[in-house]
């Protein structure tokens, strides 16, 4: 009886006297009471917020925070251009959060299509505000979402506000953007990627 009890010991329960025929049963409980919740909430996805994907310290207003709004509006032609330079290499470069990657997660945001067909959505980019990407600047690196849908999805309108969820990881990508017949294209820098395992309109309460 010495193995049964070594095996029945758990916080707040102690069975020295049980039968060995039901050791199997018992161990079975066990297990479920342990494996159930477990499964259940590997299975739920992660909510995550715009800045959950900033990493912590990272301020993409460090350059301009330095000038007061006299400053700033004193400035020179040629010293802003040189700040916004500046200002676009960072954003390029923006830094993600390492311990994302692989996690499942959820996250609101609007859809700017990449491959389509018709209305038939395979790639897209997940911004966070409307119009994003379609005027110069883009926004941060870390704050585009390169998704990549398992099945086609029917997009009703541009910007389509949505919730996506499925395996982010910190990869990055480079996506040249421009309409049909125009030869200028935005290139915007990506620092996540995502295989979308679901899509779904957008509700706050979701």
């Amino acid at each position: 009886m010495t193995t049964i009890r070594f095996f029945l010991r758990t916080p707040g329960i102690l069975m020295p006297h049980c039968k060995t025929s039901r050791l199997p049963l018992i161990l079975f409980m066990l297990a479920m009471m342990l494996c159930v919740p477990m499964s259940y909430a590997a299975e739920q996805p992660r909510t995550l917020e715009w800045e959950d994907l900033v990493p912590e310290g990272w301020n993409p207003n460090a350059l301009f925070d330095q000038y007061s709004d006299d400053e700033f509006a004193a400035m020179s032609d040629e010293k802003y251009f040189k700040l916004q330079e500046k200002m676009l290499a960072m954003f390029e470069s923006a830094p993600t959060v390492d311990a994302l990657d692989g996690e499942t997660v959820q996250i609101p945001g609007f859809m700017l299509p990449l491959e389509f067909e018709e209305t038939m959505i395979k790639e897209f980019l997940l911004v966070p505000y409307y119009g994003a990407c379609v005027h110069t600047p883009p926004p941060p690196a870390n704050q585009v979402i390169h998704g990549k849908l398992q099945s086609d999805f029917t997009m009703n309108t541009l910007f389509e506000p949505v919730w996506i969820s499925g395996k982010l990881r910190t990869i990055r990508t480079k996506t040249n953007l421009g309409e049909s017949g125009v030869s200028q294209t935005l290139s915007v820098d990506t620092g996540y990627t995502m295989e979308v395992d679901e899509v779904r309109p957008y509700q706050a309460d979701s």
